[in-house]
């Protein structure tokens, strides 16, 4: 079962996913199709967390149609600013009123052009928790943020065995400095390895 403030931010986010008293998995979709890295799965405990589609979030397809705006914010249109971009999805894990953000973003290749979705999602985070307490009496403070690329899409991967990252790595991570995993196509993994659990 979610927490009440979890479930008023899961409902104020018309791009919510998944959610953990649904859900143990948590499917990511790159829709470019020129990725090579299309698909990746979570596998995630019921508990309670909720995850949202930051990306898809900023189009127009979930309101009505004459619409000329995004549905997150109307801040995020303007083209050739970093905060017009959003990363492929956002985990947030509650423990206590203490929120566990997870920020991934899926990348063919080379990794590269992350940090500006992560700030652009990050600061879109804060927004919605800020609307959370103004106006739902809600608090949830950020506890801790994980910034993540899954890359590569090759099938199947050789030569490579399941590491876990240490907490302190995971901890470490920042917006232009994430975790950094290279997986197949389509990639399964537990969402704790994620948390350096």
């Amino acid at each position: 079962m979610l927490a009440s403030a979890m479930e008023k931010l899961r409902d104020s986010l018309s791009c919510s996913t998944y959610n953990g008293a649904q859900h143990t998995h948590i499917l990511i979709n790159e829709t470019d199709p020129a990725a090579t890295l299309k698909k990746a799965t979570l596998i995630a405990p019921k508990s309670d967390w909720l995850s949202f589609n930051p990306d898809e979030g900023r189009k127009c397809t979930h309101i009505h149609h004459a619409c000329k705006a995004v549905v997150m914010s109307p801040l995020l249109t303007i083209a050739g600013h970093d905060h017009h971009r959003a990363c492929d999805c956002v985990i947030l894990i509650n423990r206590g009123g203490a929120l566990t953000v997870v920020y991934i973003d899926l990348k063919s290749g080379n990794p590269r052009g992350y940090a500006g979705q992560f700030k652009s999602t990050r600061q879109f985070v804060r927004y919605a928790l800020g609307l959370l307490e103004e106006f739902h009496e809600e608090k949830l403070n950020i506890a801790d943020e994980r910034y993540v690329i899954l890359y590569g899409g090759k099938s199947p991967l050789l030569n490579k065995t399941t590491t876990i990252p240490k907490n302190g790595k995971m901890a470490k991570s920042k917006p232009d400095d994430p975790y950094k995993r290279e997986v197949s196509n389509p990639a399964q993994l537990y969402l704790n390895e994620l948390l350096g659990a």
